[in-house]
């Protein structure tokens, strides 16, 4: 590869939390291929549950019951994206209030999973995609 990216898998699968380990088997399949090494492979399954998780809990009434997750790879990173039908919502701001929570609180909305990704992601962004929301999670894939 020479710095193009190359979309290594690309599946929609229905939103249900028992998607979520025929998910992670898939990806866990396609990183192993790529020679991702343990670590990687370990918080790229993580983040992509919690993100289906998230879309599961939030997402109900997405109009079409579905998430897109596709894995790009490129030479010096790996992305994974996830498109799903909800409501627009401002990640930024859900960041901002998980982060000044108290860690102690088991009250409140949530937002422990958006500091998982934060810590172990380089870039966790969301774009509005047509009438869908695109979450992308973008790691180096070396130290």
């Amino acid at each position: 590869m020479t710095g193009a990216a190359v979309s290594f898998l690309e599946l929609r699968i229905g939103v249900g939390l028992a998607a979520v380990r025929v998910l992670n088997d898939l990806l866990e399949v396609a990183m192993r291929a790529l020679g991702l090494p343990g670590e990687l492979r370990h918080d790229l399954t993580l983040g992509v549950a919690e993100l289906v998780a998230n879309v599961c809990e939030h997402e109900r009434g997405g109009r079409d019951g579905q998430v897109d997750v596709r894995l790009d790879v490129r030479d010096e990173e790996v992305r994974v994206t996830v498109l799903s039908s909800g409501e627009p919502f401002d990640l930024e701001g859900a960041i901002a209030r998980a982060q000044a929570r108290d860690p102690l609180d088991d009250e409140g909305d949530g937002g422990r999973g958006l500091l998982l990704l934060v810590g172990l992601f380089d870039e966790v962004r969301l774009d509005r995609d047509a009438d869908r929301n695109r979450i992308t999670l973008r790691r180096q894939r070396t130290a």
